[in-house]
């Protein structure tokens, strides 16, 4: 591996300070009362320099749910002993928890969710466990394990969008929930 250039470095420092100095404002004054120009004076850099690292605040908030939600997906990684359904509550107990530790920044990533900067690495975590689960016998081949992620994506999305408008119930109650609802079906469990 290559040392970076005097350059490169100067780059990386400055891409990190705008990056740190913005969570610092979002997390302190909330981010729709960050502005831009907040940012820059708070990282001392020109506005011109911002906006050659990051081309929105929102594009900030994607950075850092992208590097959190890898760093969930790498966390499950660890535990590849776990069933499929341990490995699963692991992965939404730590995203729910993420999602209302940093609720607003949550908020303007689940509002992100469009377009090529939208980060795919929970999507993709969720397929591949399913896979898995499928391929051990876990989980019914029935449907495509692609269509499964969407799904329970889906279901994890609509619940924290619910809690957030609302202000009440129990994010990690419902997600786990939802993932019962998923793995289990709708039936009911006969009375032996």
């Amino acid at each position: 591996m290559t040392d970076l250039s005097r350059r490169e470095r100067k780059k990386k420092e400055t891409r990190e300070k705008i990056f740190s100095n913005a969570m610092q404002l979002f997390r302190l004054q909330g981010f729709n009362a960050t502005s831009v120009e907040q940012i820059t004076q708070h990282a001392d850099v020109g506005k011109g320099t911002f906006y050659n690292y990051f081309s929105t605040k929102e594009a900030i908030i994607l950075e850092f749910s992208r590097l959190t939600w890898q760093e969930l997906v790498s966390k499950g990684r660890q535990k590849p002993s776990l069933s499929t359904r341990q490995r699963l509550e692991i992965l939404l107990m730590d995203w729910a928890e993420f999602m209302m530790k940093d609720r607003e920044i949550a908020w303007v990533t689940i509002r992100n969710r469009e377009g090529s900067d939208y980060d795919m690495s929970l999507h993709y975590a969720l397929l591949a466990i399913l896979t898995v689960g499928q391929q051990n016998s876990e989980i019914s081949r029935e449907f495509d394990p692609a269509f499964l992620a969407e799904s329970l994506e889906g279901m994890m999305i609509q619940h924290f969008i619910r809690w957030f408008v609302s202000g009440v119930g129990d994010l990690q109650e419902e997600v786990n929930d939802a993932l019962a609802i998923l793995l289990d079906g709708l039936s009911e469990k006969q009375q032996a």
